[in-house]
């Protein structure tokens, strides 16, 4: 595996429309993602893998890898 030593997932909140159930949530294998209601999803750092699933999968761009 890569060495990911300070790599960390961004949620970038003004990409994020925080009007619907985040569909990146659903897809992290990690658990790592949460959402309160339709607020923008929040980030576990200690379950984050930093595989970049839910980075792929977030269609407005709002999380951030890096």
């Amino acid at each position: 595996m890569d060495d990911t030593t300070g790599v960390r997932l961004t949620v970038i909140e003004s990409r994020c429309p925080a009007n619907h159930p985040c569909p990146s949530v659903r897809i992290c294998p990690a658990g790592a993602l949460s959402q309160n209601g339709y607020d923008a999803p929040t980030v576990d750092y200690a379950k984050c893998t930093r595989c970049a699933k839910c980075v792929r999968y977030c269609p407005r761009g709002a999380l951030k890898l890096g």
